[in-house]
């Protein structure tokens, strides 16, 4: 029984970043076709330390 409620708090950070993510992707998109590329690229660096964050957490 611990074991299951240990892979649910495991599971919602995922989730919760998986979300946040898609909206980050969402947000620089719409900016993107709203033609304000300075807001569109700002979320490059943020997306960038996520990516290097779940990289390093994998390994």
């Amino acid at each position: 029984m611990e074991e299951s409620g240990y892979n649910q708090l495991k599971k919602l950070p995922s989730v919760l970043l998986t979300l946040f993510v898609i909206f980050l992707v969402a947000f620089s998109t719409w900016q993107l076709f709203q033609g304000n590329l300075e807001a569109a690229f700002s979320s490059l660096p943020l997306l960038l330390i996520i990516y290097l964050f779940v990289i390093r957490r994998r390994s």
